[in-house]
């Protein structure tokens, strides 16, 4: 997760012909690899830029529609070097920084991670 002056959060647009939605920009562990690791890679991955872990920001477990469990894991992330770009245009179309507020109402267009990690916000703001 990684935010701007602020603190709007940076989201990836896919549009990849399976899905169409926004998200927060991450994505699966390779072996040997930690959580923190793939965090960083992924991000380099998608966004071009580089990043260290300030902090943990959260978890959760659930199911998707399929019956695959899923356990995702948020960090909240500081650019160290870089602009934010898509660096991989065949999958997103688009990127942006929201407001938690925009995100609340465009619930709809979010990934099941970012509709997970809006949850958890909003759990923690009450």
């Amino acid at each position: 997760m990684i935010t701007d002056e602020r603190g709007r959060v940076l989201l990836l647009h896919r549009n990849n012909g399976k899905h169409t939605h926004w998200e927060i920009p991450g994505g699966k562990i390779d072996r040997g690899e930690s959580a923190e690791e793939a965090a960083i890679r992924e991000i380099k991955e998608e966004l071009d830029v580089d990043v260290v872990i300030e902090r943990k920001f959260g978890e959760k477990e659930f199911k998707m529609e399929d019956s695959t469990q899923m356990h995702h894991t948020w960090y909240l992330a500081q650019i160290v070097s870089g602009k934010p770009r898509i660096a991989e245009p065949q999958t997103f179309d688009d990127l942006r920084y929201f407001y938690i507020e925009e995100l609340t109402k465009i619930r709809d267009q979010l990934s099941h991670s970012a509709k997970n990690f809006l949850e958890v916000f909003e759990r923690r703001s009450k």
